[in-house]
């Protein structure tokens, strides 16, 4: 019997492979009738914080529009979604949710917002595919 994925988390920064990422994760949720989480993480480092502070609450907002805009999509499919913005290192956070929280599988673009381009992953999608302890579907 195949391993249907009921709880599907969906690191998400807006760029075009979270964005395709996020479509493939509705279609796998709908046929499973899972739900989704649609995580931010703002990278934050205390060697950072008084430059970062006074964009924080403008970078707060844009977070909060586009990841409102990603579960609105997964609410037009008749899933449920919920959002949740992180603040740290990426993918040591991504990774202290999964061991908190319960997911069947992470669904991820290949890079994010980097200009870096080439064959290889993503420094997150790598550290996520690395160390997870659920399935990590990379979409390209």
């Amino acid at each position: 019997m195949a391993k249907t994925f009921t709880n599907i988390l969906v690191p998400f920064d807006n760029s075009e492979n979270s964005k395709r990422a996020l479509s493939n994760a509705v279609a796998l949720a709908k046929l499973s009738r899972g739900t989704l989480t649609v995580v931010h993480v703002i990278s934050y480092h205390n060697a950072m914080a008084k430059i970062i502070q006074p964009y924080k609450g403008k970078m707060i907002s844009h977070v909060k529009k586009f990841l409102k805009d990603a579960k609105h999509s997964a609410f037009k499919e008749g899933l449920l979604a919920s959002q949740k913005i992180l603040y740290g290192n990426p993918s040591e956070e991504i990774l202290k949710l999964l061991k908190k929280e319960k997911f069947d599988m992470i669904v991820m673009g290949r890079r994010g917002t980097t200009k870096i381009t080439g064959p290889s992953l993503g420094s997150v999608s790598n550290a996520l595919v690395q160390n997870s302890k659920v399935p990590v579907l990379i979409i390209n």
